[in-house]
C-alpha cells in the first residue's frame, strides 16, 4: 500500500541572497545537497532590471533544519511561499534545478498568482531512478568530516566534473562549517536522506507531480542539459506536451548540473524566456516548442 500522506507541517524562512535588493523577481532555487551559491554566476549575469534571490533549502546552508525531519517535496514548496512572504514579494518568475525545480512545480500548482513564469531545470516528475541513486550515495559519502576545505573541494570536482572551477569554490566556501576540533563537516541537515519525511513513496510522489504539471498555465521553460543522466529528453518532451504554455531548451556538453556546467550558456536560456514574457505582456510564447542551446551560442 502507498504511504500515508502527513499533513504540511510549518514552513520554514529560508536563507537568502538578494544582492540588487529591486527590480523584477527572480526567486532561484538549488538542487538536493546544494546551495544558494551554485546561483551566484548566474545572478550576476542576469539582466539589469531584474532582483535574483537566490535561497537555500531547509536543512541546507544557512537555512533552518527541520526538528522533525521533515523534508518532503511539500515542506519545500510551502518554504518557497513564506520567504516570498518574508520578502514583500506577491509574485516572482521561479527557476528551480532537480529538487528545487520540484518544490517550485508545487508552488506554481497550489498558488498560481504567486509565479509569473517557471524554468524547470534538468528536472521532472519522473527522473531516472539510477541518477537519483547515484546522486544519493554520493550525498551520502560526502557527509562526513574533512581534515580540509581542500579535501573537500577534491570531492566536489569529482562528483561534478564538468563544472566550472569558480564554481565549485564557491560551492567549497559556502558549504563547510568548522568544527571545535578543527575539522570541516558540510552544512547540511544528515536526515535529509533518511529522515521520517522524506517522500518514501516515489511512485505517488511521481503521479501527483505529473497532476501538478498538468494545473499549471503559467509560461513554462525546461531546460535539459544534453549529457543529464536524472531527466531523459524523452520525459522532457512529455512535459512539454503535457504543460499548456511551454518550451525546451537542451544546452550542449553539459550534465545534470547545468548551473555549474555551463552558466553563461543558461543565462542566454532565462533570458531569453524572460525577455519573451516583456514581449508577450507576459503570456508565454504561445504553444510548446523545442530547442537546442549549444555552448558558445544560443
Amino acid at each position: 500500500m502507498p504511504a500515508e500522506r502527513r499533513a504540511p507541517g510549518k514552513p520554514i524562512c529560508l536563507a537568502a541572497s538578494d544582492p540588487r535588493g529591486r527590480g523584477r523577481p527572480v526567486l532561484l532555487v538549488h538542487g538536493f545537497a546544494h546551495n544558494r551559491s551554485v546561483w551566484t554566476g548566474v545572478a550576476a549575469d542576469l539582466a539589469p532590471g531584474l532582483r535574483p534571490i537566490a535561497v537555500d533549502l531547509r536543512g541546507h546552508g544557512e537555512s533552518p533544519w527541520s526538528p522533525e525531519g521533515h523534508y518532503e517535496v511539500r515542506d519545500h514548496a510551502l518554504d518557497l511561499a513564506a520567504t516570498l512572504d518574508d520578502l514583500g514579494i506577491e509574485r516572482s518568475l521561479v527557476v528551480g534545478h532537480s529538487l528545487g525545480g520540484l518544490a517550485a512545480t508545487f508552488l506554481a500548482a497550489a498558488a498560481p498568482e504567486r509565479v509569473e513564469g517557471l524554468v524547470l531545470v534538468d528536472t521532472g516528475p519522473s527522473l531516472s531512478l539510477g541518477g537519483m541513486l547515484h546522486i544519493a550515495a554520493d550525498v551520502g559519502d560526502t557527509l562526513r568530516s574533512y581534515g580540509t576545505r581542500a579535501a573537500f573541494r577534491e570531492r566536489l570536482a569529482m562528483t561534478h566534473p564538468l563544472a566550472d572551477p569558480d564554481g565549485i569554490d564557491r560551492m567549497t566556501e559556502a558549504g563547510l562549517v568548522r568544527r571545535r576540533d578543527g575539522r570541516f563537516e558540510p552544512k547540511l541537515d544528515p536526515g535529509i536522506l533518511s529522515g521520517p519525511g522524506t517522500d518514501a513513496d516515489l511512485g505517488a510522489l511521481e503521479r501527483d507531480l505529473w497532476d501538478a504539471l498538468a494545473q499549471l498555465r503559467c509560461p513554462t521553460l525546461v531546460v535539459r542539459g544534453s549529457l543529464s543522466a536524472m531527466l531523459s529528453e524523452s520525459v522532457a518532451e512529455e512535459m512539454v506536451r503535457l504543460l499548456a504554455d511551454a518550451r525546451l531548451e537542451t544546452i550542449a556538453g553539459v550534465g545534470h548540473g547545468v548551473m555549474l556546467d555551463d552558466g553563461p550558456a543558461l543565462v542566454r536560456c532565462l533570458q531569453g524566456f524572460i525577455d519573451g514574457l516583456r514581449a508577450d505582456g507576459g503570456a508565454g510564447r504561445g504553444g510548446p516548442a523545442t530547442r537546442a542551446a549549444s555552448r558558445g551560442g544560443p
